[in-house]
């Protein structure tokens, strides 16, 4: 664009010439600068420099940048998240839609003087026309309102899946709160004093987080299988079965953090059919009786000897009444109602994890606990049953006067009782370094029942042999001969 500089001593000439009409170069300045049909020099709109463009070239700079003002985006922020949405769904508007002719028709009305006057004066000031833009603030309160509740979430803990021999470590989520209407006033307050330049806006937003007690990186480290062991229960009817798979599905994927317990009775009850159990043989005061979750005693021990392996801490273990056929004497953790339970804690540093299965083919259990490993390499534990004392059962008769005398039948076998104790045995470069008594128990023996009969057998006496009376008859007759033969033997 072209500066015109005109002096004062020139400007008087020029309008006295004007007046007069006496000069050609008033003519041509009046023509050059005054009489055009373009926005004068000196003008803009929005800080546009529009002079010296005709009304469309001016037009098209105003529509261009409303156009990028209405491209922006309105950014959200609340930590490391972000979420952003375009002005125009908060109803934003340019408001002055006629400032391009205002623009183009300053100083193009009055008489010459005043014209040549307004030219001057704008080479001295400029004069700017300035954009306003306004927006919907219901329409912004409920886009901001809509966009904060993105960010609204409740904390999640990390979590470990054990699938086709793969550990699967899901992220945690760290909980976030906010007061979506304090926010949303507040960044509706800065909008409306916005000066709408075509940079996108971000609003930092107020907001309290709650963080994930566990994270991805803790259960990362659950890599090492610590311990494991497995039972038989080959044999077992159809009910047991049931039982011990149920069991090791409600322990299986059971994870704790360093300092958790575990209660088996907690996990595995109620014993009942809803709860996925079957009635099965189990012991109750020396004998075995048919209860919903019989055998689940078996889930416990095999567990209790994986526990023993990873050399975590035992909390509470009991044995059983009576010996069991699946572990050794003292490698058996019982679980009755509220009098026995297996506990135990996880005392290392890192959680540990634990996955129960049953190969339903094979009909065996087991249990294995993962973590991180955490012993030494030349390191080893074994286990060894020890029996202290045999008790061998009593004998018990019963007399039963409804058998034959001299009759025996055994009502029940009995039990040999035990006292025994588990050691662990500590290895070092395959030396034994440490024995320790891991625990003792006793087992009860119960009498072998016989019943006896006591019946006597009554002797049978003769039978007495009376003479027929003659009748005369032919029947009587033929009576008579069968008596005479009869007693002729």
């Amino acid at each position: 664009m072209k500066k015109l500089k005109i002096t004062g001593i020139i400007f008087l000439v020029l309008i006295f010439l004007a007046i007069a009409g006496v000069s050609g170069y008033t003519a041509y300045y009046y023509n050059t600068y005054v009489d055009i049909d373009k926005v004068y020099p000196g003008i803009s709109i929005g800080d546009m420099d529009v002079g010296g463009m005709t009304m469309d070239e001016a037009e098209k700079v105003v529509n261009d940048y409303v156009s990028s003002v209405k491209s922006q985006t309105i950014t959200l922020e609340a930590g490391e998240k972000k979420d952003s949405f375009p002005v125009t769904e908060i109803g934003l508007e340019c408001q002055m839609p006629d400032v391009v002719r205002e623009a183009y028709d300053y100083g193009k009305s009055g008489n010459l003087y005043e014209r040549i006057r307004t030219v001057y004066d704008l080479t001295e000031t400029a004069r700017n026309y300035p954009l306003t833009f306004a927006f919907d603030e219901g329409k912004a309160r409920n886009k901001i309102i809509e966009t904060e509740k993105t960010f609204l979430a409740k904390k999640k803990n990390a979590t470990i899946k054990r699938k086709k021999g793969k550990f699967i470590v899901t992220e945690e989520v760290n909980g976030l709160d906010m007061d979506l209407d304090k926010n949303a006033d507040q960044i509706i307050r800065e909008l409306s004093k916005n000066d709408w330049g075509p940079e996108s806006l971000v609003f930092p937003l107020d907001y309290t987080e709650d963080k994930a007690e566990h994270t991805k990186k803790q259960l990362s480290v659950i890599k090492d299988k610590l311990g494991t062991f497995t039972t038989s229960y080959a044999g077992s009817a159809s009910g047991r079965c049931v039982n011990v798979a149920n069991g090791a599905r409600l322990i299986n994927d059971s994870l704790l953090y360093p300092g958790d317990t575990l209660s088996v009775h907690d996990k595995v009850s109620p014993f009942n059919k809803e709860n996925g159990y079957e009635l099965a043989g189990s012991y109750e005061n020396g004998t075995t009786v048919q209860t919903y979750g019989g055998g689940i005693c078996q889930v416990s021990t095999t567990l209790y000897n994986a526990v023993l392996r990873a050399e975590l801490e035992v909390l509470e273990r009991s044995n059983h009444s009576m010996t069991v056929h699946y572990v050794k004497l003292s490698e058996d953790a019982a679980i009755s109602g509220d009098d026995k339970d297996f506990k135990f804690k996880n005392n290392l540093k890192d959680p540990v994890y634990i996955v129960g299965s049953t190969d339903a083919g094979a009909q065996t259990i087991t249990f294995t606990i993962y973590g991180k490993e955490y012993r030494e390499k030349d390191r080893s534990i074994e286990f060894e049953s020890e029996t202290i004392k045999e008790y061998p059962p009593k004998e018990e008769i019963i007399k039963d006067d409804s058998m034959k005398k001299g009759k025996k039948e055994v009502e029940k076998s009995g039990h040999t009782g035990y006292s025994a104790r588990l050691w662990k045995i500590i290895r070092v470069k395959g030396k034994e370094y440490k024995r320790e008594q891991v625990n003792s128990s006793y087992y009860i023996s119960t009498p072998k029942v016989v019943r006896i009969g006591t019946k006597e057998e009554k002797k049978e006496e003769p039978k007495k042999t009376e003479d027929s009376t003659k009748t005369g008859n032919e029947n009587s007759n033929e009576t008579t001969e069968q008596v005479k033969t009869n007693t002729g033997n």
